[in-house]
């Protein structure tokens, strides 16, 4: 399961470059075409919001995959490697529990944003609010390898 989880990291890794690009080139290509040819393309701030929800999930869930994620450890590393270790399980399962809550919730605002389109383009805005539960069932797969590691007792990462 390890060597999928890494194969899924590197995609996850990439897109999330390519999202972060594209929202630079389309913030770019706003700014320019305002500033300098007085034109707006109306469909652009809703586009941005769409990559930029996209970039924050799927970076989040590359971020978690990582432990490169924001982390509170000056008592932690203080702790013995077992206590230490207890603590990771206790953490990822409790996150795990986030996780499915976040699916099932989010399923049911997609649902609900399906019906409503993006400001100035007809495009559900339920396409950008997938993003949650999309990737928080990615980051289920990646937590659940986490969790099996701990409790094998093995070293993550």
């Amino acid at each position: 399961m390890t060597k999928t989880i890494e194969v899924l990291h590197r995609i996850l890794t990439v897109l999330a470059g390519l999202l972060f690009g594209s929202l630079f080139l389309v913030t770019v290509l706003n700014i320019t075409l305002r500033n300098l040819g007085g034109i707006a393309w109306l469909w652009i701030p809703g586009m941005m919001k769409f990559l930029f929800i996209w970039t924050v999930f799927i970076g989040t869930a590359v971020l978690y995959h990582r432990d490169d994620h924001l982390i509170m450890d000056y008592f932690v590393a203080r702790l013995a490697p077992a206590k230490r270790r207890i603590l990771d399980i206790v953490s990822n399962a409790v996150f795990l529990l986030f996780l499915l809550v976040l699916i099932v919730y989010g399923y049911q605002i997609v649902r609900v944003r399906m019906g409503i389109p993006f400001e100035t383009w007809n495009f559900p805005t339920g396409y950008a609010y997938a993003a949650a539960p999309v990737t928080a069932l990615l980051m289920v797969i990646i937590c659940i390898n986490k969790l099996v590691t701990l409790v094998k007792g093995e070293p993550h990462e």
